[in-house]
């Protein structure tokens, strides 16, 4: 067996030390941001993801929900599904409603698996040692009427929407954990 020589660990120790300054447990990285969002549910409380008129009908045929009222084409007309029991053991936590948003949404609360679709952008955050992440992002519903996972909806000027990805915040304690959703 060959034993290394002290030069050879020296330089063995050196290399590592540039590695390690280069990977240091500070730097923000998205493939991280990623893993921590998905590794394990998430708690999501009161929070809203789009449906897909597909959906919408899958599940008044799985009587998820009842089938809403039709839309009579008249401007910020809002019609909404009632959740059934079955439903709300998905952990959809109010109606349906249609004709509010371009497509229809739903309010969710518990543990969910999230799917990161794509990390936008990232930002200094308000606090120290924060940064702001907007994310697009699946909620998985384990449901056959959701074979994909349900976009979450961002906030803008206190109201959710569809035109913008939710903002995240994380939190450097010696590594990047995330905080809290901004709204």
């Amino acid at each position: 067996m060959q034993t290394l020589g002290i030069s050879t660990v020296s330089a063995l120790a050196a290399v590592l030390a540039l590695v390690s300054v280069g990977c240091g447990m500070g730097d923000f990285n998205y493939g991280k941001v990623g893993n921590l969002l998905q590794d394990h549910p998430m708690h999501l409380d009161a929070e809203y993801v789009l449906l897909t008129q597909g959906q919408v009908d899958c599940g008044v045929q799985e009587d998820l929900w009842d089938a809403p009222p039709p839309l009579k084409g008249i401007v910020g007309e809002r019609s909404t599904a009632r959740l059934t029991d079955k439903a709300r053991n998905l952990k959809f936590s109010d109606d349906v409603t249609i004709g509010e948003l371009r497509f229809p949404f739903a309010q969710i609360r518990g543990d969910f698996n999230l799917q990161v679709i794509d990390i936008q952008s990232d930002r200094n955050g308000p606090e120290p040692n924060t940064k702001l992440v907007d994310i697009k992002m699946g909620v998985k519903v384990d449901h056959t009427c959701f074979q994909s996972p349900l976009l979450l909806l961002g906030v803008r000027k206190g109201n959710f929407t569809e035109d913008y990805p939710p903002v995240l915040m994380f939190r450097l304690n010696n590594i990047w954990e995330f905080d809290k959703f901004v709204h």
